[in-house]
């Protein structure tokens, strides 16, 4: 009987999906729980993923598609809202609505306004694009809802995806000719309300893995010293830089293997460089003498999970200024061994435990949800962002089925917006493309043009290109 209890009590943890009088409701996983106390207007939270296609985009069956998408996922379609003691998702009935796009993406959204959904899609010309907040799901989550957003317009306009459902094509893709042929008909006749017992999809698609995997008893992680940040004066509020830099993925993967690294470190190694030439440039030098970059990992591939929710925790890559300027090849081969021994099992573990820990504790299940986003912006303030001078994520390659990759020019991956760190990047891989996306809130440039002039100094041929008022256009940026 204790061991049925026991697993019983662990279950409660690691499931997230409800169903009561009331209809479907969601616990917010071990990540999205801080999150909703540090949103606001343009502190959305919210990061981007979109798909550039090679023709403009019909509203019509794009709003179709959607409403397949949100039928078949609908633990995404839902909005906030507050407990006594802790949020939660609740539901939504209706299917979401396409919003235009704009110059600024990850901009004016507020998980905290009543009735908003976690998400949104935006499309412009041959642009649509899927903006998540990450209360809600991570890069993996994000990813898997666009491309099954995709796959269900293509197919609604006829275009075949040349591989069939279990094909690998299809691994991130929850969708099918067959479900679209048994759905269609729901949409038609108005039935598609999305009130369905979470029992209804599989649960493991909408778990706390990280409670899964909880591991017990273990020591917290050491802290880390405040870190440099860039100085600039902000952009207007609303306003949200994108550059972008496109290179050949075998030319760059080439570079990293005669280096013996993988692409995420060097691309990690680029972006440190930047930063120390930033620390050494800023007189006086800056009382934070270390420079430290976040690279988060998907845990799915230490961890087997099916989530769709959160579940990626990251590294810190870090160098301490006071030791002086460190030549570029001696960067590459420190943070690849950082790499090494921060990506490790039971390093991973000392990190899963101290996040997952916090919410089983029943000191902290009884405080008020107040004092719990009081305390959470506190902590987040002093041991979160301010130990780190950014963030650079490597989705990796990005896969479809044959016959709708002909139909996608390219697609980019835009950071949330952070105005302590002020500059992010993320990058990935579409078919022998590498698109590096930058997105900043401040008027220096200064990060990317170093980091895009060390590419150049390595022989990487590298496209720049800066979001202009326009979404559709974009134009070339000269770095000196």
């Amino acid at each position: 009987m204790k061991e049925e209890a026991k697993k019983s009590r662990e279950l409660k943890f690691i499931q997230t999906g409800r169903f009561d009088e009331a209809g479907t409701w969601y616990a917010l996983d071990n990540a999205g729980i801080i999150m909703p106390a540090m949103s606001n207007e343009h502190t959305t939270g919210m990061f981007r993923f979109e798909a550039e296609l090679e023709e403009p985009i019909e509203l019509e069956p794009m709003q179709k598609a959607l409403a397949l998408t949100v039928h078949r996922m609908p633990y995404f379609n839902v909005r906030l809202r507050r407990g006594f003691f802790w949020y939660y998702f609740e539901q939504c009935d209706d299917v979401p609505p396409l919003y235009p796009d704009s110059p600024s993406p990850c901009q004016g959204w507020n998980i905290n306004r009543p009735g908003t959904r976690m998400f949104r899609v935006r499309c412009q010309g041959s642009r649509v694009a899927g903006e998540f907040n990450h209360t809600l799901t991570d890069g993996t989550g994000g990813m898997t809802f666009l491309k099954t957003l995709l796959a269900n317009y293509f197919m609604l306009k006829g275009i075949e995806p040349g591989a069939p459902p279990d094909a690998p094509e299809f691994r991130d893709i929850l969708t099918s000719p067959q479900w679209i042929d048994k759905t269609l008909p729901l949409l038609d006749e108005g039935t598609h309300k999305n009130k369905y017992p979470a029992q209804e999809f599989p649960p493991e698609e909408f778990e706390d893995a990280y409670q899964r995997y909880f591991p017990k008893g273990l020591p917290a992680p050491e802290m880390n010293p405040k870190a440099f940040h860039i100085r600039s004066k902000p952009l207007p509020k609303g306003q949200y830089r994108l550059i972008r830099g496109e290179l050949s993925a075998v030319e760059a993967l080439a570079e990293a293997k005669r280096r013996f690294v993988t692409l995420t470190e060097l691309m990690t190694a680029v972006y440190l460089d930047a930063l120390q030439q930033l620390w050494y440039q800023t007189i006086p030098h800056p009382r934070e003498h270390h420079i430290t970059v976040e690279v988060p990992i998907n845990l799915r591939t230490m961890f087997p999970s099916r989530t769709y929710r959160n579940f990626s925790l990251f590294v810190l890559i870090g160098e301490d200024m006071r030791l002086g300027m460190r030549s570029f090849d001696d960067l590459v081969r420190r943070t690849h061994y950082q790499m090494k021994l921060e990506y490790d099992r039971m390093s991973i573990a000392r990190h899963l435990s101290r996040n997952a820990g916090s919410a089983r504790r029943v000191l902290v299940r009884i405080v008020p949800l107040f004092l719990k986003d009081f305390f959470a912006r506190a902590f987040f303030s002093h041991f979160g962002e301010s130990m780190l001078s950014g963030f650079i994520s490597n989705l990796g390659p990005i896969t479809m089925p044959p016959g709708f990759v002909p139909h996608i020019r390219r697609f980019g991956f835009i950071p949330a917006p952070s105005p302590v760190l002020s500059t992010n990047a993320s990058v990935l891989t579409w078919q022998d493309r590498l698109i590096v996306d930058f997105g900043s809130l401040v008027e220096s440039r200064d990060l990317e043009r170093l980091f895009f002039r060390r590419l150049r100094s390595l022989g990487l041929k590298v496209r720049v290109t800066c979001r202009l008022d326009h979404p559709e256009e974009e134009s070339n940026v000269i770095l000196p």
